[in-house]
């Protein structure tokens, strides 16, 4: 009978844990820019915080997602072992369509990009931007396509384009895009395509020729020193300081690049 009553006594209690676990988790919300939107403009935010949160990008409430707004236990963490410069630099990870601007060893902006298909896939390589234009004529890949002028609607780089020098490689570059849906996903010729707002208002503005661009998959970028981690830990305290991240706000996206959120 004893045994039994400390059976029934063991699971209220952990029932009663529980419960105030989820009732906390419940209650914190990690800040974001999507939850007071809809539609497409919540997506588009969605896939920002994933970018944020070195979670794939997918513009979809998923469970991992779910997981990083409402614990407060997870940490977002970028760990580099090695690093091209002291000064800027940019990584994109294929793995989870994130593009981070770093200064040294800290993540100064992240953002989510397109990359390409199966097909036609974005080559990895430790790159350097080569050129930089804005509003830029596009040469409608030799033929493949039709060429489109400078401010053409139809001209898929948008008006900001940032050419990379990879050995073995050519015609390759970080640019704008005029699919938005698409960002997130392998859908490109090869390019890394970005939301307009965020290559014009921030990389663009702050990129150089000559600087370091690191393109690969997750396993890839950890072999060269490069690790963009989200995970849960029992004293996220105990982690030190996690990476300043830009500030969203307002449904125009009006970053500010002064306001740096830390999470």
């Amino acid at each position: 009978m004893n045994k039994f009553f400390r059976k029934i006594v063991f699971s209220v209690v952990m029932s009663i844990c529980i419960l105030n676990s989820a009732g906390v988790y419940a209650q914190y919300v990690r800040p974001n820019t999507f939850m007071d939107k809809s539609g497409y403009r919540k997506v588009e935010e969605i896939k920002r915080f994933q970018a944020l949160s070195n979670l794939p990008v997918t513009g979809k409430l998923d469970g991992m997602t779910n997981k990083v707004v409402h614990n407060p236990n997870m940490v977002v963490q970028d760990v580099i072992l090695n690093q091209p410069t002291s000064g800027d630099w940019i990584v994109v990870n294929k793995t989870t369509r994130i593009l981070t601007y770093y200064s040294g060893k800290t993540p100064i902006y992240k953002f989510p990009v397109t990359v390409g298909t199966s097909g036609t896939p974005t080559p990895s390589a430790k790159a350097k931007i080569a050129n930089m234009h804005k509003n830029p004529a596009w040469g409608g890949m030799s033929g493949k396509y039709s060429p489109a002028l400078p401010d053409d609607p139809k001209n898929p780089l948008g008006e900001r384009w940032m050419g990379l020098s990879i050995p073995g490689a050519s015609g390759y570059g970080i640019h704008g895009n005029i699919k938005p849906h698409q960002l997130g996903q392998y859908a490109s010729n090869g390019c890394i395509r970005m939301f307009n707002y965020d290559i014009e208002q921030f990389v663009f503005p702050r990129a150089r020729v000559g600087m370091p661009v690191w393109i690969g998959t997750a396993d890839e970028l950890r072999s060269w020193g490069v690790e963009q981690l989200v995970y849960e830990a029992a004293d996220p305290s105990a982690v030190g300081k996690q990476p300043a991240q830009p500030k969203q706000e307002k449904i125009e996206v009006e970053y500010k690049a002064e306001e740096l959120l830390v999470f």
